[in-house]
């Protein structure tokens, strides 16, 4: 039987928009969506606040994971794919890149010298709670000793803004918190 989550404890947590973000940020590369360029923006601000500057130091970028949680995906990117297709345009190469996912880990990873596990995962439940569960799993695995968890939505129908959140856990032992 696998420890609960709530065993993890946080190293860094942080959200977007934070008060003093006026609008979201940019990423080279990745265009027609802010999908990217918010998890890249999160992703940094997290891993800053406990490591300070990039890379991370070896010993702990080299045994950290990425995990992506997103319950719809990149619509926007979606939509511009989309939209080109039928007006008969060809779609931009960029899009069919930042389509994927984990092509923005990717960046992250690089930039931050991580070498653990990069995983990308739509829960139909509580988004948090299922990336949590997934962070103890790659903990408890050996496959990594901290997990980068990245939460992102765009706005939706449901009128909430782009939102994402970013925190940095390990498995228990180290300062920080409670994950929840």
């Amino acid at each position: 039987m696998t420890a609960p989550a709530s065993s993890l404890t946080t190293l860094a947590h942080t959200v977007w928009p934070a008060p003093d973000d006026a609008e979201a940020p940019k990423l080279p590369g990745f265009t027609a969506s802010p999908f990217g360029p918010i998890i890249a923006h999160v992703a940094d601000r997290c891993l800053g606040a406990h490591h300070g500057e990039h890379p991370a130091p070896p010993e702990r970028g080299d045994r950290t994971a990425i995990v992506l949680v997103t319950r719809l995906g990149d619509m926007a990117t979606e939509a511009a794919v989309t939209g080109s297709v039928d007006s008969g345009k060809p779609a931009s190469p960029l899009l069919f890149y930042q389509s994927v996912p984990s092509a923005v880990l990717g960046v992250v990873a690089a930039r931050w010298g991580l070498g653990g596990p990069v995983i990308c995962i739509s829960p139909a439940g509580d988004a948090l709670a299922d990336g949590m569960d997934l962070a103890q799993l790659l903990i408890e695995d050996g496959s990594a000793d901290d997990v980068l968890l990245v939460l992102v939505e765009l706005a939706s129908r449901d009128e909430q803004p782009d939102r994402a959140r970013g925190l940095l856990v390990t498995g228990g032992g180290a300062d920080g918190g409670d994950a929840r």
